[in-house]
């Protein structure tokens, strides 16, 4: 018969575990890289087609168009792009405001001004999905 011993805590004090850091971020755990598309609302037009590729080495495409336009609509820019403190939200480089998106599996969120989530009714507009994966 086996006895096991246990050792009384001579104190009334829990003890409570040290917090274990979780490291999961978008940036290390997703395969974030790839072609994001999708059509985002516009206040002067019918919608905005938009396509943007994130490549590994923290460079862009975006490819813009609007659409319900008689003039020229379509723009093409590059650029670089940063991950946030958090690694979940880019910042595209040399773009106006509002240009960060949050990163999730398979899509990306084009968040606001304050870069801060969409919350109203159209939330689910401003949402680019993964389309293809960029080989680099």
């Amino acid at each position: 018969m086996l006895i096991g011993c246990v050792q009384k805590n001579q104190s009334n004090d829990a003890e409570v575990p040290e917090a274990i850091p979780d490291d999961h971020t978008s940036q290390n755990t997703l395969d974030w890289y790839g072609s994001y598309s999708g059509l985002l609302p516009c206040a002067s037009c019918e919608g905005i087609k938009t396509t943007l590729v994130l490549n590994r080495g923290s460079s862009y495409s975006l490819t813009l168009t609007y659409l319900g336009e008689s003039e020229p609509n379509t723009f093409e820019r590059q650029g670089s792009y940063s991950w946030s403190e958090a690694g979940n939200t880019i910042t595209l480089k040399n773009e106006e405001a509002p240009n960060q998106y949050f990163v999730a599996e398979n899509y990306i969120a084009k968040l606001d001004m304050e870069g801060n989530r969409v919350t109203v009714d159209l939330a689910n507009k401003y949402i680019l999905k993964k389309r293809l994966k960029v080989p680099y």
